[in-house]
């Protein structure tokens, strides 16, 4: 969390967006490459498969602690100066189903199985593309306020 003039804001500390966005990029590009090779071009258990899974297993715990941390300055800054609330609300609810999902295919049984894995890889899509959305937002709100103050 930054701060100007001792007063916290809800832009990140460039060393705490750089920590999300690498938990993020990791977890959706192994995933997706893990579905890729696993469902689509049907390859095997195999090394690269394999390799995949663990980096994206590894990755689902540094995710949940990135994220975690955003929950008691950035999310909550937010909610009280209601900013970028609706993708905010859409992505954390995204996410909360990606946590739901990847505990149902570690302990869930197997009756659940494929529906669990599908729910996981489409709003494990799904987040790729609302996460951006919500930052691009963000920022854009930032650089108007910001346009405002300075002119005023």
């Amino acid at each position: 969390m930054s701060s100007h003039r001792g007063i916290a804001t809800i832009r990140l500390h460039p060393w705490h967006r750089g920590l999300v966005y690498l938990a993020l990029i990791v977890i959706a590009g192994s995933g997706i490459a893990w579905t890729v090779l696993e469902d689509w071009l049907m390859q095997g258990p195999g090394p690269l498969p394999q390799l995949l899974l663990k980096t994206h297993g590894i990755f689902s715990f540094l995710t949940l602690m990135a994220v975690g941390s955003l929950l008691p300055t950035h999310m909550r800054l937010a909610w009280r100066q209601r900013r970028n609330v609706l993708t905010g609300v859409v992505s954390a609810l995204v996410l909360l189903v990606l946590i739901v999902t990847a505990m149902g295919l570690y302990y869930g049984g197997e009756d659940w199985r494929e529906l669990t894995k599908w729910t996981h890889v489409v709003v494990g899509v799904a987040v790729v593309l609302v996460l951006p959305v919500h930052v691009l937002l963000g920022r854009r709100t930032r650089y108007r306020q910001m346009a405002r103050s300075s002119a005023g």
